[in-house]
């Protein structure tokens, strides 16, 4: 994704996939499965939305109350049952369309990617705002009122006896024919991230899924990056293999 001002993070990240696992491989089995669809923009402090005089730090969607009244409304954006819905601070509603736990791994150079869940998101922008905010952070010239997501929480393992740097997803293809990279319709936050050795650190990725309304796509094949030393040595290139994933 190239860095458009004042939008500088992920879009729909999941929090706790940001997190570090630990230093060993029995903190993964601790890796909390809680997860949020908050779109976690952070902008510019002296920047504004072009839509909106108030600033973009300030922004904040008043959800209203006879939504929050909704027995499928979260308010902490912790999505685990299909039609549970949250509010992001730019105004999107998002739903939980679909849901997949069941964990999938490849083992490349010493190193594991494990992904832990990946979910559908319906994604229904309620504010000019919003719209700008998914249209910068995805690279996307337009996006549609109602558009779908997926979020995307995986484990990277270190098991060489040295740190190494990502340089994060090469790209996601659906079976429908779409490809995603980073400068395309997809965030990743491995990209430029350190391991330690015999370490463990989860990481997400958010993509835009085209058409799912009417074309849904049910596999997503991805092909991770080279990795490196520190000190920008390669230490190996991409996987041989891709990593497989079931979206139903």
């Amino acid at each position: 994704m190239k860095a458009k001002g004042y939008l500088i993070i992920m879009f729909a990240i999941l929090s706790v996939g940001l997190a570090a696992c630990g230093g060993n491989k029995s903190n993964q089995a601790t890796e909390k499965k809680s997860l949020s669809a908050d779109m976690s923009n952070e902008p510019s402090s002296s920047s504004t939305s072009s839509s909106s005089s108030q600033s973009w730090s300030d922004y904040q969607y008043k959800v209203p109350k006879s939504v929050q009244k909704n027995a499928h409304y979260v308010k902490n954006g912790d999505l685990s049952t299909k039609h549970q819905f949250t509010f992001h601070r730019f105004g999107t509603r998002q739903q939980l369309a679909d849901v997949t736990t069941k964990p999938v791994d490849i083992k490349a150079d010493k190193l594991t990617y494990k992904v832990n869940q990946v979910r559908v998101i319906k994604n229904t922008a309620k504010t000019p705002q919003a719209k700008e905010a998914a249209e910068q952070v995805l690279n996307l010239r337009s996006i549609p009122d109602t558009y779908y997501t997926f979020v995307l929480n995986y484990t990277v393992t270190n098991h060489h006896n040295f740190e190494i740097a990502l340089n994060g997803v090469n790209y996601v293809k659906t079976n429908q024919g779409q490809m995603l990279t980073t400068a395309n319709q997809l965030t990743d936050s491995s990209a430029g991230n350190k391991i330690g050795a015999n370490r463990a650190v989860s990481f997400a990725m958010t993509g835009y899924l085209h058409n799912y309304a009417t074309q849904p796509a049910t596999k997503l094949t991805i092909q991770f990056g080279a990795i490196y030393t520190t000190t920008q040595k390669k230490v190996a290139p991409s996987p041989d293999s891709t990593l497989t994933i079931n979206l139903k």
